[in-house]
Parts: C-alpha cells; sequence; structure tokens
C-alpha cells in the first residue's frame, strides 16, 4: 500500500506541475490570440470567447485546488483540460502554421502552440495515470 500511494504522490505531483506548465503556454497564446484579432476575424465574439478562455482557467484553478485537498475529481478535470488545450491548439492553428511561412511573431508565438499541445497531451495522459493509481488505493482500503 505504501509503494501505491509513493506512486499516487509522483503522479499527482506531476498532474500539478503540468497542470501550472499549461498555464505557462495557454495564457500568453490566448492574450496573443486576441491581441492580433483572432475572435473577430473567425467571426467569434471576443466576449464570448474572454468567458469561455476565463471559465476554462477558473477550472483550471479549481482543479488545482482539489489536487492540493487530495480529491479525485482533479484528475477528471485535469485530464479534460488536458485533451481540450491539445485538440483546440491542435485544430485551430496547426494547420495555419503549416500553411504559413510567417505565423505570427514567429517562433515564440509557433512555441506556444507547440507547448499547448504537448503539455496538454501529457496532462490528459498524466492524469489519467494518476486516475488508476488513486483508484488502486481506493480498493486497498
Amino acid at each position: 500500500m505504501s509503494e501505491t500511494k509513493t506512486n499516487l504522490s509522483v503522479w499527482k505531483g506531476s498532474v500539478v506541475i503540468l497542470s501550472l506548465l499549461l498555464f505557462f503556454f495557454a495564457v500568453p497564446h490566448t492574450l496573443e490570440d486576441f491581441a492580433l484579432g483572432e475572435p473577430a476575424k473567425n467571426g467569434v465574439p471576443a466576449a464570448v470567447l474572454s468567458f469561455v478562455v476565463a471559465s476554462v482557467f477558473a477550472l483550471q484553478g479549481l482543479a488545482l485546488f482539489w489536487a492540493g485537498q487530495k480529491d479525485r475529481r482533479s484528475y477528471f478535470i485535469h485530464a479534460g483540460l488536458g485533451i481540450f488545450w491539445t485538440l483546440a491548439a491542435g485544430i485551430a492553428q496547426l494547420p495555419v502554421i503549416f500553411v504559413s511561412s510567417n505565423y505570427r511573431s514567429g517562433f515564440i508565438s509557433v512555441a506556444y502552440v507547440v507547448g499547448t499541445i504537448a503539455v496538454g497531451a501529457l496532462l490528459f495522459l498524466t492524469s489519467l495515470q494518476a486516475l488508476k493509481i488513486d483508484g488502486k488505493a481506493q480498493g486497498k482500503k
């Protein structure tokens, strides 16, 4: 049982670190979207998109809080957020990056997108692993 708890602690810590790292990539990328008027170019009212993005970041904050409380809901939310950011950034940005020879601000803009996709995918997978190990720990009680 001690080994399962140790494994869960490692995975839980990884989820928290990846979640914080996701903020590092997603926040500046989102700010860049708004600064360049991307919502308007795509016919999405900025007020609507800003509400959605703020809700996603608030949900991520709640998931981090629950992680600190050792609540399993944190892993479900983090898994959902990980796959959401991966798909959203991948579907919306990768086609533009591959077609354009000059994407936004260059390397840093591409790094935000790639970072969001990679960290989001890792957060999704890590959260699933944490759920699996937590489920085993719950079963041994």
